[in-house]
């Protein structure tokens, strides 16, 4: 038997069933099975696979995204291990990412200026001769109900031949799992009031569910992915939140990967390229191997003017060992210099996404510093292409036009 799947990807979900007639059956019929808890419909025939055969052969060369898409999900699942293997060049469409915000409002789960925003944008779209023959898809990352709101806009806007032809499809991100589309439009939802500080955090989430629909999301697009948001991404958003991950890869995908090129070269173990994957894929401006004076600090972080210094104890990290590195640290100390020390132990004991109890002194410092992210600030000049520009300036109007004929 040879199963091919990913269980990195959207898993069956029991929405809404009850688990208890499940267990019942399993009891009944499955009664002295190894693996008989496993039939729950919630666990994949991937997984049952994983779990009875053990080690996976892993395929790491990419072909569908074009480097600066796929390094998103590479980063979130993949542990940067996946090798893409198309070039940007590839396509004339650009740029590869667009991170695109409205001000637009959830309510319940429709956010409907996001909606007509894609709804616009696609129709533009199709009148470019850079698109010629591109297929498009739009993929609600908060239920149903508002991919379901674009598709109808999108049939009264489109000639059917039309919406045919470019395999228009809406939906969410199960169902664009094993499919894919030239260009891909992504509508957030999530909408905040100001004021009342961050929304709560959005991270893995039960069984890794939205951590799975944002990697099968962003991974669908061949040429060119939207981020189409209501949200002000450093503000209302918690530095470990997906949301907020993937809009600032969105507003600068090149610099997560400079940064991740750069800096894990220098890095001198494996614990320290880890701490190092967690804080660049944050958007941090990290230094590695930081001279001062006769002494180096592990990392740096830089942000507003001001520094924090991280020590990675990792093997080193021994009895003998515990007076020298305080007494250099207290010097520096001295000099103006604030430490935060990851202890190797604590570090790989903690099996949270992303490390967040292991990391949490760092972000809690860092915050109390005022030191933010500063890649998703940096300016992207692919994004002022004229094609680019053409598609929105075509869409407002767009827009504009179906109000006054609606009203």
């Amino acid at each position: 038997v040879i199963v091919v799947g990913d269980d990195e990807q959207v898993t069956p979900l029991n929405v809404g069933g009850e688990q208890q007639p499940i267990t019942d059956l399993i009891g009944q019929w499955l009664d002295g099975l190894p693996s008989a808890l496993l039939f729950d419909l919630k666990t994949s025939i991937y997984e049952r696979a994983q779990i009875a055969f053990g080690s996976a052969v892993r395929l790491k060369e990419h072909f569908r995204c074009v480097p600066e898409i796929i390094q998103f999900s590479n980063h979130l699942s993949y542990e940067d291990k996946i090798k893409p293997l198309r070039e940007s060049a590839s396509t004339p469409i650009k740029p590869a990412l667009v991170a695109h915000r409205v001000n637009g409002s959830k309510i319940g789960k429709k956010n409907i200026v996001e909606a007509e925003t894609i709804a616009s944008l696609i129709v533009a779209a199709v009148e470019q001769p850079e698109y010629a023959g591109k297929t498009f898809g739009v993929i609600s990352l908060v239920g149903d109900e508002q991919a379901d709101e674009v598709d109808k806009m999108l049939r009264t806007r489109l000639d059917p031949i039309i919406y045919e032809n470019r395999r228009i499809l809406c939906g969410n991100p199960a169902q664009f799992q094993g499919d894919e589309r030239d260009v891909i439009f992504l509508s957030m939802v999530d909408s905040k009031d100001e004021g009342d500080g961050p929304m709560g955090l959005r991270k893995d989430g039960p069984d890794g569910m939205w951590k799975k629909r944002y990697n099968v999301a962003t991974s669908r697009a061949k040429d060119q992915l939207w981020v189409i948001y209501s949200l002000d991404h450093q503000t209302q958003l918690k530095p470990l939140d997906v949301r907020r991950q993937l809009i600032a890869h969105a507003l600068n995908p090149n610099a997560l990967m400079q940064l991740l090129a750069d800096g894990v070269k220098n890095t001198e173990s494996p614990f320290e390229m880890e701490v190092y994957r967690l804080l660049a894929g944050q958007g941090f401006r990290v230094f590695t191997q930081w001279q001062v004076g006769a002494y180096r600090i592990d990392m740096v972080i830089e942000g507003g003017g001001k520094r924090l210094a991280i020590e990675c104890d990792g093997e080193r990290w021994h009895y003998d060992k515990v007076e020298e590195d305080l007494a250099r640290q207290a010097l520096l100390e001295r000099l103006g210099w604030r430490f935060v020390r990851i202890r190797g132990s604590v570090f790989y004991r903690d099996k949270s996404q992303n490390r967040e109890v292991a990391m949490r002194p760092v972000f809690e410092r860092l915050q109390q510093m005022g030191i933010l992210p500063e890649v998703a600030v940096l300016p992207d000049v692919a994004i002022a292409t004229v094609q680019l520009e053409s598609i929105k300036r075509r869409a407002a109007t767009l827009v504009a036009t179906w109000k006054e004929v609606s009203t």
